[in-house]
């Protein structure tokens, strides 16, 4: 793990000016030859000799770390190449060195140790994803998470079986067993088993509803459209019992005291004011088990000059994932939060109210896909665009953009140029282009919290863009990694014939057929000018997402209803919605 190479350059580069192996080890209280041999891979520093080099040379102890094969490292991995010793996080998490051992060879945690994962991942200067995925790496976490997924599967199948309305016991042999796997208390698991129950048999029932369309739909085409949401809706539930040994795993070394998720529900609820975000007591704030789900607000204090907070993209996360878990585990804390809520919502500005109204009314949400979820060419456009112009230029083709020109502009540009073949040929260049990128892109902040929050509630979802298709899939299959469940989304993607991009209403007719909406019940999330248009001429709603003034001027001016900076206050106003079950 540990690279001499890095060091090496560390060392060449540091802030105060290239040092000498010499002055190094005089740094560390290493000699002149130590350095060298930890330079040429003769020889591996120990964890503290790893952190000393790297206060010495002003840098993370991760970044002395050979990170080509890190997707495989196991926590104990991770914590060397830190820089740490067992006994140093034992330390700092309070643990005894059994217990740390149990966590790192097995995942385990004791009940009643709140928050450990988030407290490991701030020490290890990690996210919580991440931290995650090297616990996951374990052989002895995979063998113990394997050995339970048959019990778990056959208890929650059982109980979804038609005609079925008990749920899991603390008494059952299967509860028991699956307790044991997780070193939880019985009671403890079955009321999150009896929640997820219950969130799958309402699956049911709806795929139930869509099968009777299905079959017995006074025309072919609303059957076919509801047999397209029927299996839609069994993938899901699917996808959610193959995780659910995943999810529970990742939940209980995450799960948060009663007071501590009392604080993340309020700051979820309070984000779209900073006078909600005061209210919080300065005390639970400090938690350390809140380490990576809270972030402070930069300059801004309340009347009394403390600091605000906010919750952040992993706190979201956390509260999107586990909500309905919590409810189940501290039922007591809802009261609480709904005196918050009406505290806070003389808070909430005008435009807040109107998106709540727009999403209660609506029935799909449409997502534009660039600039909204993801930027897909964020640190390539340029190049991209060059080697799609020179494909251009190779089919002998003549448009008036340069190679400095969005991608799917250029594309367009050249279709009243080239035959049907040229311009499938330029597709597939573009479409080889997108794809890439798409297994690098990542979500813009709030893009995965709002499509969770979204996909719990009663809201029919898809992407409409003028993108590749298999672009779009290919991000949103690592929207979720850590718990497998990314929400289901229809995608509607580029056209086989370009002129049916955007701005034409093309891809929105397509998504609000195939979907079975209102198009006046619809709404499209969107950042272009050709986003609005489009919307404006299939009949939906537009919200704009644009972060400078005059962006948001010209989206007003072509149709949009209201514009936002963020997707945060779209997460705000679907959040306060009663019937959205996030």
């Amino acid at each position: 793990m540990f690279s001499g190479a890095r060091l090496r350059q560390a060392r060449s580069k540091a802030p105060q000016g290239p040092l000498s192996a010499e002055e190094l080890a005089a740094k560390v209280g290493a000699s002149k030859a130590q350095i060298l041999a930890y330079e040429n891979g003769r020889r591996v520093p120990d964890p503290p000799r790893i952190r000393r080099l790297a206060d010495a040379l002003g840098v993370h102890p991760l970044e002395l770390a050979n990170q080509s094969g890190m997707k495989h490292w196991q926590l104990a991995d991770l914590r060397r190449a830190n820089g740490l010793r067992a006994s140093d996080l034992c330390s700092e998490l309070e643990l005894s060195p059994h217990s740390y051992r149990r966590l790192e060879t097995m995942g385990l945690t004791a009940e009643g140790r709140y928050g450990l994962s988030s407290r490991l991942a701030a020490v290890l200067g990690v996210s919580m994803r991440t931290l995650e995925r090297h616990i996951a790496n374990a052989p002895a976490v995979r063998q113990r998470l394997d050995s339970v997924r048959g019990t778990l599967t056959a208890l929650i199948e059982t109980h979804l079986q038609p005609g079925r309305t008990d749920v899991p016991e603390t008494e059952d042999r299967a509860v028991k067993e699956i307790a044991a796997c997780y070193a939880r208390a019985a009671p403890t698991v079955v009321r999150v088993l009896r929640q997820e129950t219950l969130a799958l048999r309402e699956m049911r029932r709806r795929q139930a509803t869509e099968a009777a369309t299905a079959f017995y739909g006074p025309t072919a085409q609303e059957q076919r459209r509801a047999r397209r949401r029927m299996e839609s809706e069994e993938a899901r539930i699917n996808q959610l019992i193959a995780s659910l040994p995943r999810r529970l795993d990742v939940f209980f070394r995450a799960q948060l005291a009663p007071g501590s998720w009392e604080t993340l529900s309020q700051l979820h609820l309070a984000r779209s004011g900073e006078r909600a975000l005061a209210m919080i007591s300065p005390a639970l704030i400090q938690d350390a088990t809140l380490a990576r789900l809270i972030r402070p607000l930069p300059g801004q204090t309340d009347e009394t000059g403390s600091g605000l907070y906010d919750i952040s993209r992993e706190g979201q996360h956390h509260y999107l994932s586990f909500k309905h878990w919590y409810d189940a585990l501290y039922p007591w804390v809802d009261d609480s939060l709904r005196h918050f809520e009406q505290q806070t919502a003389a808070c909430d500005p005008p435009e807040l109210t109107w998106l709540r109204q727009c999403f209660a009314r609506s029935q799909t949400v449409l997502f534009s896909f660039d600039g909204i979820l993801c930027r897909l060419f964020a640190d390539n456009v340029r190049s991209v665009s060059g080697h799609l112009a020179q494909a251009v230029s190779g089919l002998h083709l003549d448009t008036d953009l340069n190679g400095a020109a969005d991608p799917v502009a250029l594309l367009r540009s050249a279709v009243d140029q080239g035959s049907p073949e040229q311009v499938r040929q330029l597709d597939g260049i573009l479409t080889t282009y997108e794809t890439a990128a798409a297994r690098r892109a990542e979500p813009l902040p709030g893009a995965a919290q709002l499509l969770g929050a979204l996909s719990r509630g009663p809201w029919r979802l898809a992407v409409v863009t003028d993108h590749a298709t298999a672009a779009v899939q290919t991000f949103l299959t690592h929207l979720h990694p850590e718990t497998g469940s990314a929400p289901q989304l229809g995608v509607f993607g580029r056209p086989s014939d370009p002129r049916l991009m955007k701005p034409h209403p093309h891809a929105i007719f397509l998504a609000t057929s195939h979907l079975g909406g209102d198009r006046s019940r619809t709404v499209l999330i969107g950042e272009s000018l050709a986003d609005a248009l489009a919307a404006r001429a299939a009949g939906v709603q537009f919200i704009g997402v644009a972060t400078r003034r005059s962006h948001a001027r010209k989206l007003r001016e072509a149709g949009a209803a209201n514009v936002v900076e963020t997707l945060s206050t779209l997460l705000a106003a679907v959040s306060r919605i009663k019937d959205a079950r996030i």
